[in-house]
């Protein structure tokens, strides 16, 4: 499971620098042993070569090698976790299950960024590891998501057609942050179907909220790049959220895609959040 997170940038450098902070202790270990046993620091060049030849320069020649090697682990873990009945229950299959609805439900606009991608699953199984066990109600923490992201796109749709071209980086922060939102969204509607077996044996009752969440994606990438901006069109859901509400998910929402990485405390506020007077488990 740990191996197969390094095909992220970001984990692998994380070891990258766990291994040069082992190889310096090392050798400066080495170093005193040599002039505890009467050697001195004669030899301090060979020594050096050797950390730095037969140990560091190796395991990290493996570890960026692992940029390939990671993601065909990370697929058969996936594979393996869809088919596990019990893939709800644990913390680690959460997640496997997560990237596989990502990778199979989620095309991002091509504004967003890897990191949002990566914020929306680590969002979604966030919620999902607060519902071990079964404590909070999932279909109406995802009917909060919706009426969201109903609310923000129709809010953001108005803002860009009367903000000035000026604003297209503010406005991009915005698409950003709304698309992995409604990413989110849809993994825990896709865990709310294949918890209940409508992944398998037919379509789910919220299939339509399914497309509606697609229909949002695909606005955010045409409004990423049009000049005229054209209104959010899509018909109401009916989904009664207070607006104060629906703000305030949004706020701890986009503060957690701002925060850089790990941003634990940013996402737990978040869940903190969504969750409302819901009681939940508290998020590693």
């Amino acid at each position: 499971m740990a191996l197969s997170r390094l095909d992220s940038a970001e984990a692998r450098m994380g070891v990258a620098r766990a291994l040069a902070l082992f190889s310096v202790v090392g050798y400066i270990l080495s170093l005193a042993v040599l002039f505890a046993t009467g050697i001195g620091l004669n030899r301090w060049l060979f020594v050096l070569l050797m950390w730095a030849l037969l140990i560091y320069l190796p395991l990290r020649i493996l570890l960026e090698a692992f940029q390939t090697i990671a993601p065909g682990i990370r697929r058969a873990l996936v594979t393996q976790a869809v088919s596990d009945p019990a893939r709800y229950r644990s913390s680690g299959s959460i997640e496997l299950v997560v990237d596989g609805l990502f990778t199979q439900d989620v095309l991002m606009p091509r504004i967003t960024k890897p990191q949002e991608g990566q914020k929306a699953r680590e969002g979604s199984a966030a919620v999902l590891r607060a519902n071990l066990p079964q404590r909070i109600d999932l279909a109406r923490v995802s009917a909060r998501c919706l009426g969201t992201v109903e609310q923000w796109t129709t809010d953001l749709s108005s803002w860009a057609r009367s903000a000035a071209p000026q604003n297209i980086q503010a406005r991009w922060a915005g698409l950003r942050a709304l698309a992995s939102f409604a990413a989110l969204t849809k993994i825990l509607l896709g865990a709310i179907a294949d918890q209940s077996g409508h992944r398998q044996s037919g379509p789910h009752p919220w299939r339509d909220l399914r497309e509606y969440l697609d229909a949002c994606l695909d606005y955010c990438d045409r409004l990423a790049f049009e000049v005229d901006v054209t209104p959010w069109t899509e018909a109401p859901l009916g989904i009664s959220v207070s607006a104060d509400d629906a703000a305030a998910i949004r706020m701890a929402w986009t503060a957690y895609v701002e925060t850089p990485p790990p941003a634990i405390e940013a996402r737990n506020n978040f869940v903190k959040t969504l969750l409302g007077d819901q009681p939940g488990q508290p998020i590693a």
